[in-house]
């Protein structure tokens, strides 16, 4: 067997491109596979064997991580409203960002370019944070963004390098070392559909907004909410005479409501390893945590759900030291994460795969967009009926019956 990346079976491979930044002989390269997600291709003829790639692919040389009970788990939202509200959740991302770009240190994350590809990108000035900010349900291309972060790290910066938890393994599989000037956060990630499903999709939505998709926001709170499951997805189309902004339905999206059920992932979204909280390799996980209202001891809590909530969880003392320097910005209080654990299966477990995923891709290259998500469409039919129904029961039985079942199911 040769000593190179090729021992990492498709289903097994992330997509980080940790082995292409590190390879000596610049042999590989990633190219996207019929259903566009990103892959490594050996060149053999330069190749040499040498192994740095494999030592350096997180698929393969990374061990387990921190263990939970080091965790330090907090709830929180900021304090200032117009900042919250420029935010997906609760703004824990924006406000540390914010706190390393004041003293001189960089940021990384997810953005869209000009023509909508999502990107792992720089934000060095608190203006360039916005394209940062907000949920990108795609997979982000972290390009050369590794070898800059060990150029911006060995030159004595600041960096605070945010992404999926697989991306942050890359990351420091990539790196090989810890530094003391590097701060990493990794999301509550369910999984990721491909750039090029994204860019079907797209074009979809151009054919029924009538011109050239130019935004698309994800639980956009401008139009209704924040919700992981009923938010809104707000969308620019730009016409020949003016542009349009539409507000659209996350359930009744094809893309998005597919990406909920889990239908659309990456093969290795459904074996992550690095979903349970015991093998994160980031100093703080980020997510939402609207479901705070279902832990007894916190419903008299003051928080508003549709302005947004984030859960934090510390796994390492750097991670909660920068935090503590932005505490006071921040309405907070502290969690246990056997309050979460079964409420945010993604923190124990990957997302389980559908039957249906097996079939969505197909003909991703060949059908018309209409026909494409006409599947998509038909997976969905009753998927609104059954998460409404479900609502509305919820709703109806008071929450002190609600725990007193959940304890009785436990027992």
């Amino acid at each position: 067997m040769k000593n190179n990346i090729v021992q990492v079976e498709q289903n097994k491979c992330f997509g980080c491109r940790s082995c292409e930044q590190r390879c000596p002989q610049s042999c590989i390269t990633m190219q996207e596979n019929k259903e566009g997600f990103l892959y490594p291709a050996v060149e053999d003829k330069q190749c040499t064997d040498c192994g740095i790639c494999v030592k350096h692919c997180p698929a393969l040389s990374m061990e387990t991580a921190e263990e939970t009970s080091r965790c330090i788990c907090k709830v929180c939202w900021l304090k200032d409203e117009k900042k919250l509200l420029e935010s997906t959740s609760g703004g824990v991302f924006a406000g540390i960002a914010e706190q390393i770009i004041k003293a001189g240190g960089v940021v990384f994350g997810a953005a869209y370019d000009e023509n909508l590809c999502v990107r792992q990108t720089t934000a060095d000035t608190v203006e360039a944070l916005g394209a940062l900010k907000g949920s990108k349900y795609v997979e982000s291309d972290t390009g050369n963004t590794f070898c800059r972060t060990r150029e911006l790290l060995e030159a004595g910066r600041s960096v605070f390098y945010t992404g999926t938890p697989c991306q942050i393994a890359g990351l420091k599989a990539y790196l090989g070392r810890e530094y003391d000037n590097l701060l990493t956060a990794d999301l509550i990630c369910h999984g990721v559909p491909s750039r090029k499903l994204f860019k079907k999709y797209l074009e979809w939505l151009g054919k029924k907004t009538g011109g050239k998709i130019i935004y698309v926001g994800f639980r956009d709170k401008d139009v209704g909410g924040c919700s992981c499951l009923d938010g809104k997805i707000k969308t620019k189309t730009k016409t020949k005479t003016k542009t349009k902004t539409k507000t659209l339905s996350s359930l009744l999206d094809p893309y998005y409501a597919s990406f909920i059920r889990c239908e659309t992932y990456k093969e290795s979204c459904y074996s992550c390893p690095f979903a349970s909280l015991q093998n994160r390799y980031a100093d703080i996980t980020i997510g939402d945590f609207h479901e705070l209202h279902r832990i007894p001891e916190y419903q008299d809590k003051p928080f508003d759900m549709e302005k947004g909530v984030s859960l934090a969880i510390f796994h390492t003392d750097k991670g909660i030291r920068y935090f503590e320097k932005i505490r006071q910005k921040f309405e907070c209080f502290d969690v246990h994460a056997e309050d979460f654990i079964d409420i945010k299966s993604n923190v124990r477990v990957p997302s389980a795969r559908p039957a249906v995923r097996g079939i969505l891709y197909t003909g991703i290259d060949v059908l018309p967009v209409k026909e494409f998500f006409k599947r998509f469409k038909e997976a969905n039919c009753f998927y609104p009926l059954y998460f409404y129904s479900r609502r509305l029961l919820a709703k109806l039985i008071p929450q002190p019956v609600k725990n007193r079942l959940k304890e009785l199911l436990k027992t």
